[in-house]
């Protein structure tokens, strides 16, 4: 069980990380954000503004969270399952939040392109997004339920376990662009 905490923490924080960070990275990116959180029309332009920044302090709460629940986990310490368990929960109701999204956009034929990681993506939000973000609430959700438990990891499967939650995470953010490849490979 140590090990599927220790991964979804990984996959929580590189995850919201990626995406915190590729949002904040200059003023530019930040504009290109919110100008993609309007064209998706799922706030009213007034509150797009707030939309945005309250997504974004989120992504790095839920980012710093993560971190520490995954250090006091690899680390064993008692209050590690508490922190685990709040740490995922918030993950996964944030992920609950922009699943929502996704999907509102993708039911109403939004063709605004995903801009959920700064990729710059051209597709337009769909079923592929719909699916990752899908995948992601289970994972964090799962997480959650198995982090109620004390168990102390090994450190080989702890680093296993991250690296496998990391790489997956980073996959899943650049999903576009894997997309693209077996496109362009067809």
């Amino acid at each position: 069980m140590a090990e599927l905490v220790i991964a979804a923490l990984m996959t929580a924080v590189v995850t919201y990380g990626v995406s915190a960070a590729s949002k904040l990275r200059s003023g530019r990116a930040y504009r290109a954000f919110r100008a993609g959180l309007a064209a998706t029309a799922l706030v009213s332009r007034p509150l797009t503004g707030l939309a945005a920044a309250l997504l974004v302090t989120a992504e790095t709460a839920v980012t710093g969270l993560c971190a520490a629940a995954l250090i006091m986990t690899s680390l064993s310490r008692a209050s590690a399952p508490a922190l685990t368990g709040v740490a995922l929960a918030g993950a996964a109701a944030l992920m609950a939040v922009l699943t929502a999204g996704v999907a509102v956009a993708v039911r109403r034929g939004v063709t605004a392109p995903c801009a959920c990681f700064g990729s710059g993506g051209r597709a337009p939000l769909g079923g592929v997004h719909l699916a990752r973000n899908a995948y992601l609430l289970a994972v964090f959700v799962t997480g959650a339920s198995a982090g109620l438990q004390r168990w102390q990891p090994g450190l080989a499967a702890a680093v296993l376990a991250a690296s496998a939650g990391g790489v997956s995470a980073l996959l899943l953010t650049r999903l576009d662009d894997v997309a693209a490849l077996f496109q362009a490979a067809r």
